[in-house]
Order: structure tokens, then sequence, then C-alpha cells
């Protein structure tokens, strides 16, 4: 018996294939088209990241600065993302043709639910703001984060909107001294995004008995997408959907 959360319901007893930053071996990680191509695999949620800018527009970006996504030396060295208006950004070609996008761009050329990583503890009241007069948008959305702070500061401006923790490995002492429950307790985290380091069967279980949702990541080749059906995890974020979808269907076909 998987867990549930009162967040956007996609798993109908299955695993939920999230589309890391859309599908990103198939175009330009955090654009639209990366985020349509994961739609149009089968992805019913998608994980993507929000920074601010210096005019504190939310925009889709790992990264701190453009440089990984830039399309030539012009548009590298430029500093952080948070130093430049949101038109000095979208005056930056991205490879591939590609651009920066605004979170209010993405919501509004997609349908699917949305992980939202928040990158920059920031970004937190200005997305509560963007929210009020968006209720479509908030039902779809889950908030994560590898910031226990930021996660907080959601519970307070945001509490309808359900929270994730992001965490590298289990156990979690080396950055978290609490340690695992108190950190999901302060949060208020519905949901726990583990490495797979340390994540084993019995994690999982434990997490689901306290009424919270699993996600294993990053999920990469047909023996985790294995491990992740044995150990039970509610889902799993990967770059291909298209394969992970065709590894999920060979794991079920074994089992019979």
């Amino acid at each position: 018996m998987r867990s549930t959360d009162t967040g956007p319901d996609t798993t109908s007893g299955e695993l939920t294939i999230v589309g890391h930053r859309g599908a990103m071996t198939h175009a330009l990680e955090n654009t639209l088209a990366s985020f349509q191509r994961a739609e149009q695999l089968g992805c019913q949620e998608l994980e993507l990241d929000l920074r601010r800018s210096a005019d504190d527009r939310l925009v889709v970006i790992h990264d701190a600065t453009l440089d990984r996504l830039a399309a030539d030396e012009d548009g590298r060295g430029l500093g952080p993302v948070a130093d430049r208006t949101l038109e000095e950004l979208q005056q930056v070609p991205l490879r591939d043709g590609h651009r920066l996008h605004t979170f209010e761009e993405v919501c509004a050329a997609t349908t699917a639910n949305l992980e939202v990583e928040i990158k920059d503890p920031a970004v937190v009241p200005l997305l509560a703001g963007f929210l009020e007069t968006r209720p479509e948008v908030v039902r779809r959305m889950r908030l994560t984060s590898f910031h226990a702070d930021a996660l907080v500061q959601a519970r307070e401006l945001l509490p309808q909107i359900p929270r994730g923790m992001i965490v590298h490995r289990l156990p979690v002492t080396e950055k978290h001294p609490e340690g695992l429950d108190a950190l999901l307790e302060r949060t208020g985290a519905s949901a726990l995004l583990c490495g797979w380091e340390g994540l084993t069967a019995e994690a999982v279980a434990a997490q689901h008995a306290a009424g919270r949702r699993v996600h294993g990541w990053p999920l990469r080749t047909a023996e985790q997408m294995a491990h992740a059906v044995v150990i039970g995890v509610d889902g799993t974020t990967v770059d291909d959907p298209q394969a992970a979808f065709e590894w999920y269907r060979q794991v079920l076909a074994a089992q019979g």
C-alpha cells in the first residue's frame, strides 16, 4: 500500500515517473520544449527549479548562473541570475535556440503536476504573491527543497501546498544533526525525496507508516528502476522519460 498526501496525486498505486527538468535528454533542461516533451512521453509530473531575478521575477533555472546553458561565451561570466533583470536574462541566447523562461510561462504551457524545487529561499515570498490569484496552479504543485529553512518559510506562507524535503542520502545527520524524523516534522514535509544511498525498503516503509510519500532520485538505469520497484518508492525523477517508462514496463512484465 503506497502512502498518500494532500498534494497532487498521479500514482493511482503505480510509480510516478517525474520528468527531471522536463525531458532533459531530449531537449535543453528547464525549457518549454523540455517540459512539453516530457508530457508527450507520458509524464504526469514535472520537476523544475525556481530562482529569482534582480527585479523579483520567478525564473526557471537550476544553476545560479547562465554559464552552463549559454549558447556562447558572450552569455557566460555574467554573474548570478539574481543580479540580472528578467529582460537582461532573456536576451541571453541559450543552447539550441532556447531562452530562459519564467515560472508563469511554464505554468501556462503545461498541464502536468509540478514539483517545484526552491533553489533560493528568497523565492518563497515572491511565489506566495504570484499564487494569490492562481488557485489552478496551486492545485498542481508540490514544493521541494534541499533548504529546510525554505520549507519552513513555505509552511508559513503557503500552507496549502504540500512540501517535500530533498536529501542526498540516508542517514541525514551529517548535514541535519537533528535527524530525519525531526527534520521532516520541522518542515511539515509530506514527502521525502532521497538519493539512493541508504534508501532501503525498511526506510520507505517507515515513511509510509508516517503518512509520507517517498521518491528516489536520480533514476538513470534499468537497474535503478528495478531497485525502485523492489523497495517500494512512490515515485522517481528521471532525465529520460522515454527510457524510464520502458524500463518500468519491463520490470512489471518480469514480475508477472
